[in-house]
């Protein structure tokens, strides 16, 4: 399995590292590059590689490890949890209808491109996947080392140990939201938010480990999903009672998502009236 994880960024990184020292042998500088050629931004192993050649030798295990952090932390997190919010979305189409009713309501039928202010305007689709990682977090576990004493209750649990947080545990106790295995954007109405404790929802962790991109992340999907769902319809056979779930290196369906896609006109859908009540 490591054999397989590793193979794609030791491959981008010989790549690089081949595309960096021909670059190098062009005698290019950032003083002789071309007007247009300033211009391109680097991405993240450029910068690294260049820091490697002024001195900071980092190994190729740590370019791998950085690497494997942008892929697997700025990517395939968001990626598979979009491929859960369509498929909630696909078998409960009274929710689609009211994902896409918002999303009519601020963009209308043009074809403007996405704001800023449109994304914090979509806040029932926030609900919406807020409410897919809660039912299904990328990281069902999470895992720290104590470095210092720790009390809980009537227990402390001493430094130096290794604990294991399961996100997939809290977001499913009943106490906390009622029918748990059940879709329900609801839960993220502000004032239910407000009943319950801040790390009743732990999908991007919390504390100095907390996800740094959870802003990023949250804006990617806002603005994929809300583009894609402004054009497109969902639909499938699957029940939620199908869904089975596996554990690689992160959560995922063992079925995938079996959705069927149709174009959509777009005018509001009269059988749903959108109003603030409904977020």
């Amino acid at each position: 399995m490591h054999n397989n994880l590793f193979k794609f960024p030791n491959k981008i990184i010989k790549e690089k590292k081949s595309q960096y020292v021909q670059w190098k042998k062009t005698n290019h500088s950032s003083l002789n590059l071309p007007r247009n050629e300033k211009k391109q931004r680097k991405v993240f192993l450029d910068a690294l590689l260049e820091l490697n050649d002024k001195g900071a030798n980092f190994s190729n295990k740590y370019l791998r490890d950085e690497i494997l952090t942008m892929m697997l932390g700025g990517s395939e997190t968001s990626s598979i949890t979009i491929c859960f919010c369509i498929l909630m979305l696909a078998i409960h189409q009274d929710i689609q209808d009211k994902v896409y009713e918002e999303i009519y309501q601020i963009m209308g039928d043009c074809d403007r491109i996405l704001t800023i202010d449109d994304t914090v305007k979509f806040v029932y689709l926030e609900q919406c996947i807020k409410e897919t990682l809660r039912l299904y977090p990328v990281a069902p576990i999470i895992v720290r080392y104590l470095q210092d004493d720790v009390k809980i209750s009537n227990y402390t649990i001493p430094k130096g140990t290794t604990i294991i947080i399961p996100p997939i545990a809290t977001h499913h106790l009943p106490e906390l939201y009622p029918n748990p295995w059940e879709y329900n954007p609801g839960n993220f109405d502000p004032e239910k938010v407000a009943q319950r404790h801040k790390c009743s929802f732990i999908a991007f962790s919390d504390g100095p480990r907390k996800c740094i991109g959870e802003k990023y992340a949250m804006l990617f999907m806002k603005v994929l999903l809300s583009t894609f769902l402004r054009n497109y319809s969902v639909h499938t056979k699957c029940k939620m009672s199908d869904i089975k779930l596996k554990l690689e290196f992160m959560m995922k369906s063992v079925h995938g998502y079996q959705v069927t896609i149709s174009p959509r006109d777009r005018k509001p859908i009269h059988k749903v009236k959108f109003n603030e009540k409904n977020v």
